[in-house]
């Protein structure tokens, strides 16, 4: 091969290269950079949902980021086709095509395989997002009744789903979100029973989110004595959207399908509270959520957070 035609055809695939490693970044810079904020967010305490509806648009951009990144890759390696067939008027050298090829599809699976993984988690964030949006609708109802209601209670790296404040105590309610199995007997697939230690889904058991919940309502136990000067204990209470629910033991913390809240405010033991204490607690809590953004874990589902406020204690409790 001459020497000239050997440097234009490096510089050629040089050039093909920098395209696409431009155009990678070019998408990179254009998707993570958007830190926009709705001005209905200002100075306002945040709705239900708010952290993982945000969870759900940072995944549409990278699965958007790895789409466009897959439709470059191939052009690129059919720009190396159309340049030696068409502007060298030769054919592929046997090096090439041992090195592009193989780097071409490996890359191609490689971005595949991201872009399932990350449709996987926007889908389970979408079913948490609608989770929190039913229990939220259901404890705003109990507003009129004088109790507080705040969602999405932020923190250093996290956030409780539902705090709520009111004469008959604190608490703190975690969102149980599972979906359903398809099938004829929707009573019998869709109960959940709960033994006071975990839950026994048809599916499978969790025990994660009733030792979740009960941390969150440790944590924000500690947080207000470090902050009002109130020893209050939280109580938590796990919240199943589109479940019902069959308790089979009186022990343990409280497990409801959203719609049972009202019923459950009502005849729950009372922990009384003067209007002084709720007015204080409700004023720290109110504070706190409008003074931070939206937090959410890019990379996996938010949990209870690491306390950073003066109820700190030494050690991080666990997350989600």
């Amino acid at each position: 091969m001459k020497p000239v035609a050997f440097i234009a055809r490096a510089a050629m695939l040089c050039g093909a290269g920098a395209v696409y490693i431009l155009t990678a970044y070019f998408f990179q810079a254009v998707y993570g950079s958007r830190k926009r904020c709705s001005p209905g967010r200002q100075d306002s305490t945040r709705a239900a949902g708010l952290a993982s509806s945000e969870k759900i648009e940072h995944l549409n951009g990278r699965i958007g980021r790895h789409a466009a990144m897959l439709m470059t890759l191939l052009l690129f390696i059919g720009s190396i086709y159309w340049l030696h067939h068409y502007m060298l008027q030769s054919g592929l050298n046997p090096i090439v095509v041992r090195i592009l090829m193989p780097a071409g599809a490996g890359g191609s699976v490689y971005l595949l395989i991201r872009s399932l993984k990350l449709i996987k988690k926007r889908r389970m964030a979408r079913l948490k997002y609608e989770g929190e949006i039913a229990v939220g609708r259901e404890l705003d109802r109990l507003v009129p009744a004088g109790n507080h209601v705040y969602h999405d209670f932020p923190a250093d790296d996290s956030k409780i789903d539902h705090v709520v404040v009111g004469r008959s105590g604190i608490f703190a309610v975690e969102t149980g979100t599972r979906s359903k199995p398809a099938s004829r007997k929707r009573m019998e697939d869709a109960t959940v029973e709960y033994d006071g230690k975990m839950l026994m889904f048809p599916d499978g058991d969790d025990y994660k989110t009733i030792a979740r919940a009960e941390r969150q309502a440790c944590w924000i136990s500690e947080w207000i004595a470090g902050t009002v000067g109130e020893q209050v204990a939280a109580r938590a209470i796990v919240a199943l959207p589109g479940w019902f629910v069959k308790r089979t033991s009186p022990d343990g913390i409280s497990v409801v399908n959203p719609k049972q809240f009202a019923s459950l405010f009502k005849y729950i033991k009372p922990r009384f509270l003067t209007d002084e204490t709720v007015t204080r607690i409700a004023v720290q809590i109110e504070q706190k959520c409008r003074d931070q953004k939206p937090r959410f874990d890019r990379e996996k589902v938010s949990g209870v957070p690491t306390p950073s406020d003066p109820a700190k204690k030494n050690g991080r409790i666990d997350g989600k």
